[in-house]
């Protein structure tokens, strides 16, 4: 188990993945895609700890936090 501090930076780091997909992509960056990328990411980890960062990451964003 992660602690919260941890948690904290892992989320930081999904973001700035998904923003890199995005760049590298070429697509467009909003609120709608990032939460579609973050749960791509998120999908294709599959060891627990990742999924649950980048659906946390993703709740992030859409809550506009």
């Amino acid at each position: 188990m992660i602690d919260e501090k941890e948690q904290t930076g892992l989320i930081g780091l999904a973001i700035g993945a998904a923003v890199m997909g995005l760049i590298s992509g070429q697509t467009p960056i909003n609120r709608e895609s990032l939460i579609e990328e973050l749960q791509k990411l998120g999908r294709q980890k599959g060891d627990g700890v990742e999924d649950e960062v980048f659906v946390k990451a993703a709740q992030l964003v859409s809550k506009g936090l």
